[in-house]
C-alpha cells in the first residue's frame, strides 16, 4: 500500500466555491483507480475543457471522487446561456458562468449576463462615446478582469503602462508600453499586494508596515529575506521560486549577490548593501526603523516623542520616492536611483500651488520613453500639462496622461482650455 496526497474538490452553489482538501494521512492503494474505473467507470467530461474556444470554455479540476480517479471539467457558460443559482432542490453544480458574467434571474429561467461593476460601467460609457463619434485617437477602452474589476494595469498608447488597483486607482509600477511584451511581463502582483496591505492594516498601526520589495514594474523583487536568511522568489507570485526551492544564503556569512536569482540591474542599493552586508534593507527603511526605535525608547522613558512630519514614506521598491528636496529647498523629480530628471522642480515660495500638487508623473514617463519621439510635454513641476499636442492636433489629458476627449486642431475648442491662462505654461 502506498501513500498518496489525497485531494478532493467539492463544489457547492449558493454561494459557489470550491474546497480543496489535502491530507497525506489518507491512503490510496496502488491500483485503486484502475479497479475503480473497471467496476464503476467515469462519466464522460464535457467537451468545454478540451475545446476551449469562443463557444465552449471550461476549467480542469480535481474530480470529486475518492482518489480523484476520474477526469473532471467545470464548464464556463457564455452570455445568455442557462445557469443555476443554487439552493435547496437545485441539484449539484455542473458549471458556472464564465469570466465577467453573473447568473441573473430571468422571467422563465436563470441566465448568464454581464456583471455590474464600476469597470463595466466605464466600458459602457466608452462604447456609447464611440457610437456617438466622441472618442479621441489615443483613448483606450477600459480593461476589466474576470470579476468585473479593473485590470491589473492600464496603458497609454505610445507612452507607458502603469499598475492599477481593482477600483481603477493608479498604483506604483510603470514601464514603457511595448504591447504584447508588456502583457507577458507586467503582472503588478507586488504593487497590488502593497495596496491591499495598506488598505487593511496601514492606517491601524502606529508605525509603517514593511511589505515585500517590488521592482519598478510592480512585480516582486526576486529575493526575499527573513531574519537575514534570503531565498529566491517568483517575480509574479512572490512565493519561493520553483527553480531554486532549496537554495538560500545567510547574510551574516554570504553576499546577497551569491544567490543565483540576484540581478544586479534590479539592485537599487548595491553600494548600500556593501556598507550593510548583513542586512537586506534600504536607506529609506533604515531611516524608518531608526525613528521607530526612538519612539519606542521614549515610551520606555515615559515621555512622548512625536515626529510632526511623520515617518518617511517608502515606495514599494523601498526608495524614498520620486520627489526629493534639494539643498535649495526646492522639490525636484528624481528617478528610482535618486537622480534628478531633467530640470523639473517646484519652489514653495514662488509657486506654492505647483509645489503642493507636484506628482512628477509626466517627468517619469519622459524618462522611461528615453530617446523615443513625441514625448509628452510637462509642467515645470513634472506634472502632465493638461493640453497635449501631436501632429497638429491637440487633446485634453488627465493627471496620468490619458486622453479624455476628442482631439481638435483648434485648442480653444477643448474643454480643458482656459482663456484666462496660457495653456502652454503651467
Amino acid at each position: 500500500m502506498a501513500t498518496f496526497n489525497f485531494k478532493l474538490c467539492i463544489c457547492f452553489l449558493f454561494p459557489l466555491f470550491c474546497l480543496v482538501y489535502n491530507d497525506s494521512s489518507i491512503l490510496c492503494e496502488v491500483g485503486f483507480c484502475r479497479t475503480h474505473l473497471h467496476d464503476t467507470g467515469c462519466t464522460t467530461p464535457p467537451i468545454h475543457c478540451s475545446v476551449n474556444n469562443e463557444t465552449h470554455r471550461g476549467i480542469n479540476l480535481l474530480s470529486p471522487t475518492v482518489c480523484n480517479c476520474c477526469e473532471y471539467c467545470m464548464p464556463l457558460y457564455g452570455e445568455g446561456e442557462h445557469c443555476s443559482r443554487g439552493g435547496p432542490g437545485t441539484g449539484s453544480t455542473v458549471g458556472r458562468c464564465g469570466d465577467g458574467l453573473y447568473c441573473w434571474p430571468g422571467e422563465e429561467d436563470n441566465y448568464c449576463g454581464r456583471m455590474k461593476s464600476d469597470c463595466h460601467s466605464a466600458q459602457d460609457r466608452y462604447d456609447e462615446r464611440e457610437r456617438n463619434g466622441e472618442l479621441g485617437a489615443l483613448e483606450e477602452r477600459p480593461r476589466c478582469d474576470g470579476k468585473g474589476k479593473y485590470y491589473k494595469f492600464e496603458c497609454v498608447p505610445a507612452q507607458t503602462c502603469f499598475c492599477q488597483a481593482d477600483d481603477g486607482r493608479r498604483l506604483f509600477g510603470e514601464v514603457l508600453n511595448l504591447g504584447v511584451v508588456t502583457e507577458n511581463t507586467m503582472h503588478c502582483g507586488c504593487s497590488r499586494f502593497h495596496d491591499l496591505m495598506n488598505s487593511v492594516i496601514g492606517s491601524g498601526v502606529p508605525a509603517p508596515v514593511v511589505g515585500p520589495r517590488c521592482t519598478a514594474d510592480g512585480n516582486y523583487f526576486p529575493i526575499r529575506c527573513i531574519n537575514n536568511i534570503c531565498y529566491c522568489v517568483d517575480k509574479i507570485t512572490g512565493i519561493i521560486s520553483k527553480d531554486y526551492p532549496t537554495v538560500h544564503i545567510d547574510l551574516e556569512r554570504q553576499s546577497i549577490a551569491q544567490l543565483p536569482c540576484y540581478e544586479k540591474d534590479l539592485d537599487l542599493f548595491e553600494e548600500f548593501d556593501k556598507e550593510h552586508p548583513a542586512t537586506f534593507s534600504s536607506p529609506c527603511l533604515m531611516k524608518q526603523a531608526e525613528m521607530v526605535a526612538e519612539v519606542l525608547d521614549s515610551e520606555e522613558d515615559e515621555f512622548n516623542l512625536d515626529f510632526f512630519g511623520g515617518f518617511p514614506e517608502c515606495l514599494p521598491d523601498w526608495t524614498f520616492g520620486r520627489i526629493a528636496v534639494n539643498s535649495a529647498g526646492h522639490k525636484v523629480c528624481v528617478d528610482e536611483r535618486g537622480r534628478q530628471i531633467e530640470n523639473y522642480h517646484a519652489d514653495r515660495k514662488t509657486d506654492p500651488a505647483a509645489y503642493n500638487n507636484m506628482d512628477c508623473k509626466c517627468a517619469l514617463t519622459r524618462k522611461l520613453m528615453g530617446d523615443l519621439p513625441e514625448k509628452p510635454v510637462c509642467c515645470r513641476n513634472g506634472n502632465f500639462r493638461r493640453i497635449q499636442c501631436r501632429r497638429g492636433m491637440c487633446r485634453c489629458v488627465d493627471s496620468d496622461g490619458r486622453q479624455t476627449e476628442k482631439e481638435t486642431s483648434d485648442v480653444t475648442e477643448l474643454s480643458c482650455y482656459d482663456n484666462d491662462t496660457d495653456w502652454r505654461t503651467c
